[in-house]
């Protein structure tokens, strides 16, 4: 299994508007073969029992929320075969340019996850 985590920090007046447009992109990669995409809301983030919590490596303003998204592809070489077919598709760009006027990109923190054994 592969994935792929983000952590979108987004001005609570479009967390609405942002998970609307985050679950239509979902949609259409699970159409193109991602096995699962979720958008998860935060909870918790200080830490527990003496450990650290996100906000300890990514800072959050007032009037911001921290989601987090994961999408789940059956391998590494399926998420670029996933990747590659949804670049072109006229729909997705559409829904990607409305998150990037919600939340600035370079902002976002992105990291991809293996259940294989590094070799």
């Amino acid at each position: 299994m592969y994935t792929v985590i983000c952590f979108f920090r987004v001005k609570q007046s479009d967390v609405e508007e942002f998970v609307k447009l985050t679950k239509q992109s979902g949609e259409l990669l699970k159409a193109h073969g991602t096995l699962e995409h979720h958008m998860f809301y935060a909870n918790e983030l200080t830490g527990r029992q003496g450990s650290m919590g996100i906000l300890n490596f990514i800072e959050v303003d007032e009037d911001e929320e921290l989601l987090l998204g994961q999408s789940i592809f059956e391998s590494r070489e399926d998420y670029y075969k996933v990747m590659e077919q949804i670049g072109c598709n006229d729909i997705i760009q559409y829904l990607n340019q409305h998150i990037k006027d919600i939340v600035e990109m370079s902002r976002v923190v992105t990291s991809s996850f293996t259940t294989e054994i590094p070799q």
